[in-house]
């Protein structure tokens, strides 16, 4: 579970941004109770099921999903990728002399393993300057371990906690973390089980789409390939309107004949053995007709948005059923507005604890009395080309005031500036 993020000099982004995934208790949120859940930690108050963030284009709304994606490739990949003296691709906020000098920061707020955690890091193209991470395993915070880099001295200097027990084995993981390695991701690879929930939290519970248009559905037709899987598929999609009454899906080895013609034969060599044992599925679409024959239609001839439906099944699925946190970027360019309000409602009425976040230019959903004013984001930015983030609750709103038309006339700002075409320069 997600309580908060945080990130500070990233791309559009200047000063720290923080968004929060903590209920509210205003008496207008009150009659959407549903759409929060206890997180069955003492003292934290309820968090919400979903978040939505408005703004226009360019205002650096896919820079948080970007933050957060970052985030999440360094703890996975860091410490199995990067290599010695190579530089970190990290792009602080340019438009400014100060910050492009200064290092990026991220700070994630989390629950594993009914454990809540804080973890951090700061860095630039070359190194991590400083990690951090704070337990909650019995409400008070015990720092488990901190990184600073020392400048004047070239090294680094770690603390350590006596509730992170893990002996001499902690000390020798520090000494084993170069420069554009973050500790976290060292110490699980070297097998430490006091650090394993909380990378096996980022591995597994923190999913994110950056291209909604462009989803692939090798984890769907993967799933299908189980009985039970493809199940809950044909079920997904049939609540989406789609009366497919089965699917065949079949997978084979991709070999020679499944390259284009046109490629050389040594660089067909060098992909398949760069594939090495890679599958192609084959998908069809079985529906029925209306004298009960049973007729196939092959992927290609599905609708966009029924492709787009199948490529997000598996995704949606994995996330209510691990109760995970799932961030998506555009979600309405490839699922018509009606089929994501419903997918909405499927996640506010559900028992699981999972989360949805995403963007979207659909301000529909303001006016269905679907999100509560704690769920809704506005993102813009500031004379600084500075991208700010803030939420809905943040102003006073009436119990029934329409917070639709209240967007797009500007009420709440994070809506685009209009002018007419000026070919003269004037």
């Amino acid at each position: 579970m997600l309580i908060e993020f945080k990130v500070t000099n990233f791309r559009s982004i200047k000063e720290t941004q923080t968004l929060s995934m903590v209920a509210g208790n205003t008496a207008r949120d009150k009659e959407l109770d549903c759409n929060t859940f206890d997180s069955g930690i003492a003292n934290l108050p309820k968090l919400v099921r979903s978040s939505v963030i408005y703004g226009p284009n360019a205002s650096g709304k896919s820079n948080l999903i970007q933050a957060l994606a970052f985030v999440e490739r360094m703890v996975r990949e860091s410490a199995r990728e990067a290599q010695v003296g190579e530089p970190i691709e990290i792009n602080p906020f340019r438009l400014d002399t100060t910050s492009r000098e200064q290092d990026t920061e991220f700070e994630i707020h989390f629950i594993a393993e009914n454990v809540r955690y804080q973890y951090g890091f700061s860095l630039n193209t070359q190194r991590i300057t400083s990690e951090w991470l704070t337990a909650y395993p019995n409400a008070a915070p015990q720092r488990w371990f901190e990184r600073q880099y020392d400048v004047k001295n070239d090294k680094y200097e770690y603390k350590f906690s006596s509730f992170f027990d893990e002996g001499k084995t902690r000390q020798a993981r520090a000494e084993q973390t170069i420069a554009n390695n973050l500790y976290l991701s060292v110490a699980v690879q070297k097998n430490s089980q006091k650090l394993l929930p909380v990378f096996t939290w980022f591995q597994k519970k923190l999913n994110y789409i950056l291209d909604m248009q462009h989803l692939g559905t090798r984890r769907t037709s993967n799933l299908c390939q189980e009985h039970e899987g493809k199940f809950k598929v044909l079920a997904f999609m049939n609540a989406a309107g789609i009366p497919v009454k089965d699917l065949q899906v079949d997978r084979k080895l991709i070999t020679l004949d499944d390259l284009p013609e046109e490629f050389p034969d040594e660089i067909k060599q060098k992909v398949l053995k760069d594939l090495d044992g890679e599958v192609s599925y084959r998908t069809k679409f079985i529906y029925m007709a209306s004298d009960g024959v049973l007729v196939p239609f092959e992927f290609s001839d599905e609708s966009d948005g029924t492709q787009a439906l199948f490529a997000f099944a598996a995704r949606w699925l994995d996330m209510l059923e691990t109760d995970a946190v799932l961030f998506v970027d555009e979600i309405d360019t490839s699922l018509h507005p009606l089929l994501v309000h419903h997918l909405i409602k499927l996640l506010h009425s559900s028992k699981s604890k999972a989360q949805l976040i995403f963007t979207t230019h659909d301000t529909t959903l303001l006016s269905q009395r679907m999100m509560r004013t704690d769920q809704v984001w506005f993102v813009e930015k500031d004379k600084q080309q500075s991208t700010q983030l803030y939420s809905l609750a943040d102003f006073s709103s009436r119990p029934n005031e329409a917070i639709e038309k209240g967007y797009l006339s500007g009420r709440y700002g994070a809506i685009p500036f209009l002018s007419e075409l000026n070919f003269h320069g004037e």
